[in-house]
């Protein structure tokens, strides 16, 4: 199926206080008329005072949309451009964090025309802007600057429009000049490398616009001495723009370019991220027997805010270290080579064409790419950033206020290192990962994450479940490759029909469509592996998986997943062996019922993505098709 691409990521999402109290409705709406009044004034005091409140109302959603809903962002958003510079970090900072809660919350932004004062604070007060060391607001300056790069970045992750505005503006022409390190200093280039790096993500104009104008820059920063944290951030990110710049294809590249890239990232790989949190840990503050935390003071404070500032960026540089491998393995070459191989001229399937196909996708992997991955070890250094620290170390990042950033980039950084597992597992060899049976282990590993450790994020359920999917499928290709049986490795012995009534009772209960799909195919896909060793066990949990897939194909109501549903049973039901299964079950009757419901549910459900419709289109085209072929041979 389809590639995983890097998911979008809020950068520096806020922290919520719990421990917030809540105001009753009557102070609601009196503090949010008091904010209004005190924006519209011209008292730089009144007006800094009242976005303080802003910012602390932003924290409770009832707030939020209340405040949205009196008109709140309008006011503020003006105050970009503001004579004091304070009342422009405030507002800077405020809106940042707004946007950075929750993606629609960027279209709110957008609609509420943020991006005009944004653009025009850039035009104004960034074209020729360099830090004062003399100045008393340095540090402010220089924190707003920051502030509203990443509300920029953050916007032009959600909006088509902000990208539009972006491209009809001088902003790109003026971030290049912010790439000087020495001048500008980590927490600007930072956060323009970063910026950009979304920016010019299948940008063709934005990418001609910087090919020319940073490359001199971009290999100065690949080159800086030093990995602290903070370098090993820029080198990765400007490492990302170098290959964005040469439109993704990375071996287009010098190959002492390319060698440095990888390199970096698997520097930066290297570091020990649980290590690094079981430190930071030991330094934050617990609570007593009823749960209050005596807060740091003057020199221990500062010492734990530069410890959670450096652990933050060893997170933020290894999750974009994985998420440019991740679109290295995911290259438009690879699956194009896979896509002519999936696609077929023959209008019925036939035993000499099921199966058939032998280019692959590691095969598409330039082998210099391929050479470098393999001999610095990244995938097994990505399979390491999965592994979150220990529980008492989670549960004491995420108690302390000042810490608890710091536990949601953890979870990012899994989530991402799933999706690039995912896709490192499509693009290298069998041997590199560990053989069949390392294969098969992180399809156990991964299982654990899924059906044993009750997560409740759907985002990390969904990438690990894609990685099942995945393991599922490579061994799947080393089966039908060649005539293998499974029972030459010894592989599923251990697996036992609780197991499979898990992964089930997973699928009944799973409200999340892609989480539902991955599920589907990936216990079809063991069905499929169950054919080479057939004997009554095995042909009892090949029954039993076909009829809960049919099962749960009539009460699907994503058509999507529908077809996903039937397409794993058109799989299973080629193989030859599988024949006498089909009739037992009598599965060209029960496919026959479900078609008339894919099509129904595929004229309902029109409006759905370009990967979702070819989908439903294939299995709407192929099971007619099917059902006559399966009936002509039982």
């Amino acid at each position: 199926m389809g590639k995983v691409r890097k998911r979008k990521v809020r950068h520096n999402a806020p922290v919520n206080n719990s421990d917030e109290e809540e105001l009753p409705v009557e102070s609601k709406e009196s503090a949010i008329q008091t904010i209004i009044d005190q924006l519209q004034v011209s008292n730089v005091e009144e007006k800094y005072c009242g976005l303080q409140t802003f910012a602390m109302l932003l924290e409770c959603p009832e707030n939020l949309e209340q405040m949205i809903n009196r008109g709140l962002i309008k006011i503020v958003a003006p105050l970009l451009l503001d004579a004091a510079s304070s009342v422009r970090n405030a507002a800077a900072g405020s809106l940042r964090n707004l946007s950075a809660i929750r993606f629609d919350l960027c279209d709110v932004l957008m609609e509420h025309d943020v991006m005009t004062p944004l653009i025009c604070f850039f035009h104004q007060y960034a074209e020729n802007w360099t830090p004062d060391p003399t100045s008393k607001s340095k540090d402010e300056d220089i924190d707003t600057f920051v502030q509203c790069t990443y509300l920029l970045l953050n916007l032009c992750e959600s909006s088509e429009l902000a990208m539009k505005y972006v491209g009809d503006s001088r902003v790109l022409d003026i971030f290049c000049r912010y790439l000087d390190l020495s001048t500008f200093g980590v927490d600007i280039v930072t956060a323009i490398l970063q910026c950009l790096f979304v920016i010019v993500e299948d940008n063709p104009k934005a990418i001609d616009k910087l090919r020319n104008s940073c490359e001199r820059q971009l290999r100065e920063l690949l080159s800086i001495e030093g990995n602290d944290p903070s370098n090993l951030l820029i080198k990765s990110v400007a490492g990302g723009l170098t290959i964005s710049l040469c439109g993704g294809n990375i071996v287009s590249l010098p190959t002492p370019v390319l060698n440095q890239i990888i390199g970096i990232l698997a520097q930066t790989l290297s570091i020990d991220h649980r290590l690094a949190c079981n430190q930071l840990s030991s330094y934050v503050p617990l609570g007593d027997n009823v749960g209050k935390i005596k807060l740091p003071e003057d020199k221990e404070a500062m010492v734990l805010e530069k410890r959670v500032k450096s652990v933050i960026q060893v997170l933020d540089a290894q999750q974009s270290a994985i998420e440019i491998i991740t679109n290295i393995c995911s290259s438009e070459d690879v699956d194009e080579a896979v896509d002519g191989l999936e696609s077929s001229d023959s209008d019925e399937p036939t035993e000499d064409s099921i199966g058939e196909g032998t280019l692959l996708p590691e095969d598409k992997l330039p082998p210099e790419l391929l050479e470098a991955l393999i001999s610095l070890e990244i995938y097994d250094k990505i399979w390491a950033r999965t592994q979150l620290p220990p529980e008492n170390v989670m549960s004491i990042l995420k108690e302390f206020e000042g810490t608890q950033l710091v536990s949601k980039k953890l979870y990012s950084l899994q989530t991402r290192s799933l999706l690039c597992v995912n896709n490192m597992i499509m693009t290298l060899p069998l041997d590199n990962l560990g053989g069949i049976n390392g294969v098969y282990k992180i399809w156990v590993d991964t299982g654990k994450l899924v059906f044993k450790n009750n997560s409740n994020n759907f985002d990390i359920l969904e990438s690990a479940t894609a990685v099942m999917r995945a393991a599922l499928d490579k061994l799947q290709g080393y089966y039908s490759a060649k005539d293998r049986k499974l029972d030459d490795n010894n592989l599923f012995k251990d697996l036992a029909l609780s197991d499979i009534e898990i992964m089930l009772t997973g699928i009944r209960d799973c409200q999340v469509p892609e989480i539902r799909s991955n599920l589907i195919r990936m216990i079809g896909t063991m069905a499929l592996l169950l054919v080479n060793n057939l004997n009554e066990t095995t042909s009892n949990v090949i029954v039993t998986i076909t009829e809960f897939i049919i099962e749960q194909a009539h009460k699907e109501n994503e058509v999507w997943v529908l077809a996903e549903a039937i397409d794993t049973i058109v799989d299973l039901y080629s193989e030859d062996e599988t024949d006498s299964l089909a009739a037992k079950i009598k599965l060209g009757d029960k496919l026959s019922m479900l078609a008339p419901i894919l099509k129904n549910k595929a004229r309902q459900q029109k409006k759905l993505p370009k990967e979702y419709k070819v989908l439903v289109a294939t299995a709407n085209s192929n099971l007619p098709r099917f059902i006559k072929y399966l009936k002509g041979r039982t």
